[in-house]
């Protein structure tokens, strides 16, 4: 591999014995995702044809990865799939497929209702049946289900949770630590409102970390209006008064760097640098017009029972991750603490795309070009 400075290290456990595969491979990545598992895909020779005996379908694998003075475990799961190679000509090769440990979630459909428990219970009693070492559920509001309750209905339990995240604003994953696997339940809001653990800066070469390339594109068609929920009362089989979740924005920032291009931009055209301050401070009123062309709100009615402590629930859990209509492509650096389902700084872009971003999407790829980052985010 190309840096010196680079570490990795893959793992491979069965029934307590221990194999260091970090030699033997030709390439690795981890790809991360908000609506699935992540998945790991391991790329190997096998010239004399042992590893397709040893490697196999059912052992653990871990990744450690980052520089040799800050490294950490960033992925644990189970290899689900082993794929060979044999060609007419050239090496044999072996690829394998691995998800973290939240597909044990996602074997095994289940018919099964919920009574007299809140959110928060359904998430810990059903994760409570799989080898979690903690559980860290954070939703802004915890909503009971009397009554009728809730029905798990052939589906399996990966699936019932994350249709349960999607529904109450959440996002649900798992982060491999020390002592085990750590299963996320935690709201859009508390995400986004957080310190973003990574900041990214384009163009520049003294900081922590450097954005290589970044395609931010904004659509109208993308943002998202605030939404208002409707549904039937299961009791009184009476229609429950609507509730209207008010879209609360991603964190803005002032763009640090605005001054000085601005600056910079005035010394190489000083004629137009008045009209474009006009046409910059014009903008807010703009997108002022857009929303009111858009409308007040996107209505969304429930197919099944409800009550109102529900509906209020769901509009208290809402959360836009994309209120401005804006999606972007980046790349990095080989940068382990980049992570799906966070949010991430991106700097001296410009004022309109730089800010906080959610990472809806973060690859981890490790080859003989050496390790490299890319993400999709949206806003």
């Amino acid at each position: 591999m190309a840096s010196q400075d680079l570490f990795y290290r893959l793992s491979i456990d069965a029934g307590g014995v221990h194999y260091d595969l970090s030699q033997d491979i030709s390439s690795f990545m981890i790809e991360e995702e908000s609506t699935r598992p992540d998945q790991l895909t391991v790329n190997l020779s096998d010239p004399y044809k042992v590893f397709s005996h040893a490697l196999q379908e059912g052992m653990d694998i871990e990744v450690d990865l980052g520089t040799s003075d800050d490294h950490s475990l960033i992925f644990r799961g189970r290899i689900y799939k082993v794929e060979g190679d044999f060609p007419k000509a050239g090496v044999p090769r072996l690829t394998l497929r691995a998800n973290d440990n939240s597909m044990k979630m996602g074997l095994r459909k289940r018919n099964r209702p919920w009574k007299d428990v809140t959110l928060q219970d359904i998430v810990e009693q059903t994760a409570a049946d799989y080898p979690f070492s903690s559980i860290d559920v954070q939703v802004q509001c915890n909503p009971s289900f009397p009554g009728n309750g809730l029905r798990q209905q052939d589906e399996t339990d990966l699936a019932f949770l994350l249709r349960l995240a999607g529904e109450y604003g959440c996002e649900m994953f798992v982060s491999p630590e020390e002592a085990g696997d750590k299963l996320h339940f935690v709201s859009q809001q508390s995400i986004m409102t957080a310190d973003p653990s990574v900041t990214l800066y384009y163009g520049r070469c003294d900081v922590p970390g450097r954005l290589l390339t970044f395609k931010p594109s904004s659509d109208i068609s993308s943002i998202q209006l605030p939404r208002t929920y409707s549904g039937i009362d299961y009791s009184s089989g009476q229609p429950v008064e609507m509730t209207t979740a008010q879209v609360a924005d991603v964190s803005q920032t002032a763009d640090p760097f605005f001054d000085e291009n601005l600056t910079e931009f005035r010394k190489h055209s000083p004629t137009k640098v008045t009209q474009l301050e006009a046409l910059i401070g014009a903008s807010a009123s703009v997108q002022e017009e857009i929303r009111t062309e858009l409308g007040t709100a996107v209505r969304e009615a429930l197919p099944t029972f409800t009550t109102a402590d529900d509906l209020q629930c769901r509009s208290q859990n809402q959360f836009s991750t994309s209120i401005l209509g804006m999606r972007a492509d980046g790349s990095t650096s080989g940068n382990k603490d980049l992570h799906a389902q966070a949010s991430v700084g991106i700097e001296d872009v410009g004022g309109r795309f730089s800010g906080l971003w959610y990472l809806s999407q973060v690859t981890h790829k490790m080859d003989r070009m050496g390790y490299q980052t890319t993400f999709q985010c949206r806003r």
